[in-house]
């Protein structure tokens, strides 16, 4: 299974300021976009939505990982967004999120993305203060090569 500095790039790395947790979402699609193997981008955005819907990926302490499994999908995309000041997510622990990764995966690959999911939790846990610290995607980039 590749690591996660292989499924991401320093281009996969967003700045956000969106003041509401679906135009942050909405602006993680749309840097997926490019490279999303001919999917439609409300498509994958209407199936993070849904996702959402069952339960808040907002895990606490700052951090949420949105994701999405969708048919037509080869390979996974993953993108990281950070959010200097925060916002509102519906996190169980009710605190704004300021740093989100965003999975798309493909249908049929439970066993791969429980790995990268273990991947991108053990990252957050461990990075998301440096993140939270760093200028520029390039260098939290870096932070992903063990990962």
């Amino acid at each position: 299974m590749k690591s996660l500095s292989r499924l991401l790039s320093p281009e996969r790395i967003v700045w956000l300021v969106d003041r509401s947790k679906n135009e942050c979402l909405r602006a993680m699609v749309h840097c997926l976009a490019n490279d999303m193997e001919g999917l439609d981008p409300e498509e994958v955005y209407q199936a993070i939505l849904e996702r959402e819907k069952l339960l808040s990926t907002g895990f606490g302490h700052g951090l949420a990982i949105p994701h999405a499994k969708l048919k037509g999908l080869r390979d996974f995309r993953v993108a990281l967004g950070v959010h200097k000041t925060g916002v509102a997510f519906d996190s169980f622990d009710e605190k704004p999120v300021r740093v989100l990764v965003m999975i798309l995966a493909p249908e049929g690959r439970q066993e791969d993305y429980l790995h990268i999911l273990r991947r991108v939790t053990a990252f957050l846990k461990d990075k998301s203060e440096r993140v939270l610290a760093l200028g520029t995607s390039e260098e939290i980039y870096e932070l992903t090569y063990d990962y």
